[in-house]
């Protein structure tokens, strides 16, 4: 068994901390964050509370709290740390995106408007599309802990997206690291919010990755690509 990173606790802990002080978490054990490790494939994660671990807040956590599982899902750590019951959506997210190391499951105020109606949030400014890749999409519902919910949080994410609501529930915000994956959801609350009032004062204008590129490199793109990528110069 591939040996267990004392370091990758440790980070996942504070990711804890900052999980709260960005107000991605209403309290208690709400949302929660994990670490790839892309050299053995163990996964550094908050845990569910039990008796050893009565979760009052993350921002009580420490490494020691942490529960460390292997691809399959089974626990190498400390035996009695157990992983969020939302592991099946983490170790489905980690199988289907080797691009992903961090995974932040928010339950940010704004997204959730979203996720409570089911609707995805558009993507509207050029930060949007930089950090976000497009629109989010709001998953198809699943029950907390499934194997359905891991399943369509998946396929919303599909191969680039950086972001995918959970119907009902929150979203999941992905990164090489908890840096990008934090950034995404900070985005994501930002971009809500935007929306929202957007919504209020007139009609959303998407922004596309034509309106990401430069002319220079829209002009060197063949008919075929630029057909692909429905941009229109």
């Amino acid at each position: 068994m591939a040996r267990i990173k004392r370091a990758l606790m440790e980070e996942v802990a504070r990711s804890a901390h900052t999980f709260w002080e960005k107000k991605l978490t209403p309290g208690m054990d709400s949302g929660d964050t994990s670490l790839r490790d892309p050299k053995t494939g163990l996964i550094y994660i908050l845990p569910q509370p039990s008796a050893h671990q009565p979760i009052r807040g993350w921002n009580m956590i420490t490494s020691d709290d942490v529960a460390v599982i292997d691809p399959q899902g089974n626990v190498v750590g400390p035996p009695e740390n157990l992983p969020t019951v939302e592991a099946p959506m983490h170790l489905s997210i980690y199988e289907a995106r080797p691009d992903v190391n961090a995974i932040v499951h928010s339950h940010g105020v704004w997204s959730q408007i979203f996720a409570a109606v089911r609707q995805d949030i558009p993507c509207l400014t050029i930060d949007a599309y930089h950090f976000l890749m497009g629109e989010v999409k709001c998953a198809e519902f699943g029950r907390v802990g499934s194997e359905a919910l891991a399943k369509n949080i998946v396929k919303a994410l599909g191969s680039e997206r950086r972001a995918a609501l959970m119907a009902g529930h929150g979203a999941a915000c992905v990164g090489p690291d908890f840096y990008e994956a934090f950034l995404v959801a900070e985005v994501l609350e930002t971009t809500a919010k935007q929306a929202l009032f957007a919504k209020l004062i007139g009609t959303i204008v998407p922004v596309t990755l034509g309106d990401i590129l430069t002319e220079d490199i829209v002009k060197s793109m063949d008919a075929e690509t630029l057909k692909q990528l429905n941009i229109k110069f």
